[in-house]
């Protein structure tokens, strides 16, 4: 089979959410249904969104672990969009969808925290492999934080046994008269 080395969502520990839960923001609804029928095949499961406010809504209703987002949307633009989900919503991996082939403007997307970007027309492996590369970033960066929680806990524990350990040490030394 020609997907085989392709990240599956789903099958993750429960840290990861619903690894599978894909929400595409993209005006054109050709483009839309065509990366669902993209996706749906290989385990993700889609929801659309028309533009900017339709995409918040469905954010604020559900949780994702992925989101496409069209560059080029009337009304506001998609590099917004994606500047307030990666700055709102950490655990969303977002990919930007755009016909436009201008490094500057991937160059944007990335600095706005997009995990990827897909030039229309684009091929299903392009997209399937872009995707993959999202959803596998986005779970090391959820382990990396997780990881990074648990040792600052560790830390504050250690801490405070070494502080209690100092003040007995400082009543056995020091007896009171």
């Amino acid at each position: 089979m020609e997907h085989e080395l392709i990240f599956r969502p789903g099958g993750m520990p429960p840290l990861f959410g619903d690894t599978a839960a894909t929400l595409i923001v993209d005006d054109d609804p050709a483009i839309a249904v065509l990366l669902c029928h993209i996706l749906e095949p290989e385990g993700y499961h889609c929801t659309i969104a028309e533009n900017a406010a339709q995409a918040r809504a469905r954010v604020e209703e559900s949780d994702y672990a992925l989101a496409l987002v069209d560059v080029m949307m009337p009304g506001e633009s998609g590099l917004e969009l994606a500047a307030e989900l990666v700055r709102s919503h950490p655990d969303l991996a977002v990919v930007m969808v755009t016909g436009i082939d201008d490094s500057k403007i991937a160059d944007l997307a990335i600095d706005t925290g997009a995990y990827g970007y897909v030039i229309k027309p684009f091929s299903v492996n392009h997209v399937l492999v872009i995707v993959a590369n999202a959803g596998r970033r986005r779970c090391l960066e959820i382990e990396r934080r997780v990881y990074e929680r648990r040792l600052e806990r560790r830390v504050d524990e250690q801490a405070a046994d070494l502080d209690e350990a100092l003040i007995q040490l400082k009543e056995t030394t020091n007896p009171p008269d």
